[in-house]
């Protein structure tokens, strides 16, 4: 009897143990829990800032289509013209060079930017490099009035680079990897070279700030150390333009809106669970 009791005693103690055996090999341990705790909160982080970048992107594009839809359009400038304006006509002027004879042709206007090779997780392949100034050359006028700018935000086509902008023997060097924009390198795999060019009796369209009888630049909206001039072939490109760009930020900020819903949801509650304590 004695014996029984005994197991029947040591059947229960192992009975009461299994339960809590498995629920202790169910619980994460505080490694795995604070680095899973790590990366969620990293991740909320960046789609915070992501969303809250492609909102800043959106509202400095809408701006910038404003000041582009509001420019008045003056065919002259005069000293008291003031304000943002538009000129719209046939563009005039010869460069003095074409940056040392690489290009064949001379142009009223041209300005040369420069890539880098890069790497990324999508392959490599030749990114603007935006920390370095454009080089401008050339005497652009339209309706007689002078445009100069250290630098243009153009709403057009890359030049082509092909045989008959660029010397033969120079041909070889152009790079595009089935994109519009056509590459001169000057370094395999380090640096090439685009182009924007406006040649004389083009059609062109230029928005700047009116100051003392001359076209001034301008700040871009939300970049306060770029002063350019706009230049493209139409008010309405300008505009087709910067409306597709505040589409894709649209969608970019609704998906990463939506990813983070369940996050801002839990937020709202915990906030009210406190309230209704109170």
């Amino acid at each position: 009897m004695a014996t029984v009791l005994a197991s029947v005693h040591k059947n229960n103690g192992r009975g009461s143990r299994e339960p809590q055996d498995r629920n202790k090999n169910k619980r994460k341990s505080p490694k795995e829990s604070l680095a899973s705790r790590f990366w969620f909160g990293f991740l909320k982080t960046v789609g915070f800032i992501v969303l809250l970048g492609a909102i800043l992107l959106y509202w400095n594009s809408a701006r910038l289509t404003s000041i582009i839809l509001n420019s008045r359009p003056v065919e002259k400038l005069t000293a008291d013209t003031t304000g943002m304006v538009r000129l719209e006509g046939t563009a005039e002027g010869e460069a003095a060079y074409t940056d040392e004879g690489r290009l064949r042709k001379r142009y009223a206007l041209l300005q040369k930017e420069m890539f880098n090779w890069q790497c990324s997780r999508g392959g490599c392949s030749y990114k603007l490099n935006k920390d370095e100034k454009p080089s401008v050359w050339g005497t652009l006028k339209i309706n007689g009035v002078s445009v100069q700018s250290d630098e243009f935000r153009f709403y057009a086509d890359w030049l082509p680079l092909d045989n008959t902008t660029v010397p033969f023997e120079q041909v070889s060097k152009i790079y595009d990897e089935g994109s519009s924009r056509p590459l001169l390198i000057e370094k395999p795999k380090s640096t090439a070279y685009g182009y924007y060019a406006v040649s004389p009796g083009d059609r062109v369209t230029v928005i700047g700030q009116a100051q003392n009888g001359r076209l001034e630049p301008f700040n871009l909206p939300g970049e306060d150390e770029r002063r350019v001039i706009l230049i493209g072939s139409s008010v309405d490109r300008m505009v087709s333009y910067e409306r597709k760009n505040q589409t894709l930020y649209l969608i970019l900020g609704a998906v990463v809106a939506l990813m983070l819903l369940p996050v801002v949801v839990g937020w709202i509650r915990k906030l009210f669970r406190r309230f209704a304590r109170t």
